[in-house]
């Protein structure tokens, strides 16, 4: 932990060369212990020069489709992993050395990702360097109240970070995102926390609750995390409490968690931990200011399971300025969702049309009387669920919604699609996907011969 506290205060070229000694040192130990990167780095001249850009790209699907000999321990066999997931009731080690977890599978496949105790030690190390950025640092005997509301189940990184990573300096309490609102409020008020640790969704949510009377807490943090907080639900979270809002971005595959410092310039990605390339579809660099539309991502300190310029479909936008904190590592501006997020419609002249979220956001943001909702993109059209808020009627919700989406989508040059709109009393959450809510979901193939389109002068 002190070592991560230590690189905060290094300069650009000082963190510079400790990622080219760190990823000189993976590439080589991947190469001599992985049958899979032995094979794949065959027509690289691996050396003492080599960079990011000379090495091959690799994804989950062929990851998964090569699980056996992409990592470097040879007990690790992807059907023992599975039976051991399957099992799991906490925080059991497999093999008595490694925890074992999988993604949500959002995206459509779910990846299994290994850690030994060093690399998990590493990962825990760099969410208390979180802590310390918002201003969380140890305080005794009044220790800090957390409430996590994230996944209940094991299989998951939030969960079994928050079991493993319980001390005596803190008390913690663990609820899960898939249960009721009324079940939270009334915990939370019977907890009383100074620290709530949720996704943004479901703060949002909450915090609706406490503007109407029914929750009454007074957290002086909120920390956000694993899906896309929009401005209404920040507004939302500032009214209800006024709390210091922060925002962590984090997989499950890099290891590492980022957030922005008190300032709040952008979210910093721990340059130490993971090296973050930002690419346009073609796998070009996209320069800083412009949104990617993925991620390359490369773990410096999994080897285990090496992950070396691995695809990831997360849309971000790289700040053109260094944050005036200090710090040495590069700054998040936005996080945009996922490219799988977006949806396309037709264009009036038969071609696709590629609609980003946050279209969906805007158009759905402004309409007060909207507690919640979701869209699913589907063959006969749109399909979205509303929960409204108390006290309100839908009457011209519906039509409010239909007007907003169809004047966004003919300033895109998309024909509009029948949309739907049916008022529901909750949206349900998927335990499966870590009760996460995809906002935006499209059941349609997407063309992939559309061009991304800058969003910011859309």
């Amino acid at each position: 932990m002190l070592k991560l506290n230590y690189h905060n205060r290094w300069t650009g070229e000082e963190l510079e060369e400790y990622q080219h000694q760190q990823l000189l040192s993976l590439v080589s130990y991947a190469t001599r212990h992985s049958p899979f990167y032995k094979e794949l780095y065959t027509p690289v001249k691996v050396g003492r020069t080599i960079g990011l850009s000379d090495l091959p790209i690799t994804d989950k699907a062929t990851m998964m489709d090569n699980f056996d000999r992409f990592v470097t321990d040879p007990r690790l066999k992807l059907m023992d992993l599975q039976t051991h997931i399957r099992q799991l009731t906490r925080d059991e080690y497999y093999l008595g050395k490694y925890r074992v977890l999988t993604t949500s599978g959002s995206s459509g496949l779910k990846g299994v990702f290994v850690f030994n105790r060093k690399e998990w030690s590493t990962i825990l190390a760099g969410f208390n360097r979180c802590g310390l950025l918002t201003g969380l640092s140890p305080r005794i005997p009044n220790r800090w109240k957390i409430s996590s509301i994230l996944a209940d189940n094991p299989q998951h990184a939030t969960y079994r970070m928050t079991v493993s990573g319980q001390t005596h300096l803190l008390r913690t309490q663990q609820l899960s995102a898939t249960a009721s609102i009324e079940s939270l409020v009334n915990a939370l008020n019977t907890f009383q926390p100074d620290v709530l640790s949720v996704y943004p969704s479901i703060a949002s949510l909450l915090a609706i609750e406490q503007l109407e009377g029914r929750l009454s807490i007074h957290p002086q943090v909120v920390l956000n995390g694993a899906e896309v907080r929009t401005k209404e639900m920040e507004l939302n979270m500032r009214e209800a409490w006024g709390a210091n809002l922060f925002d962590l971005y984090g997989t499950t595959e890099g290891g590492a968690f980022n957030i922005d410092c008190p300032l709040h310039q952008g979210i910093h990605i721990f340059e130490d931990l993971t090296i973050i390339e930002v690419v346009d579809e073609k796998n070009q660099p996209v320069p800083a200011g412009s949104p990617g539309y993925k991620l390359l991502i490369t773990n410096l300190f999994n080897y285990t399971q090496p992950l070396i310029r691995y695809e990831m479909s997360d849309m971000v936008t790289i700040s053109k300025e260094p944050c005036p904190c200090g710090l040495p590592f590069r700054l998040i501006a936005r996080v945009e969702g996922r490219s799988d997020d977006i949806v396309y419609l037709v264009g009036h002249q038969g071609q696709g049309i590629p609609v980003h979220p946050i279209h969906f956001w805007s158009a759905m943001g402004v309409i007060k009387e909207i507690k919640e909702y979701r869209v699913v993109h589907e063959g006969k059209g749109m399909n979205i669920s509303v929960v409204l808020r108390k006290g309100t009627s839908g009457d011209g919700v519906a039509n409010e919604i239909k007007a907003n989406l169809g004047k966004g989508f003919e300033k895109l040059g998309a024909k509009c699609p029948d949309i739907r709109v049916r008022f529901v009393d909750k949206i349900d959450r998927d335990p499966s996907a870590m009760g996460k809510v995809k906002l935006v979901q499209s059941n349609i193939r997407k063309n992939r011969s559309v061009p991304f389109i800058d969003i910011n002068n859309s």
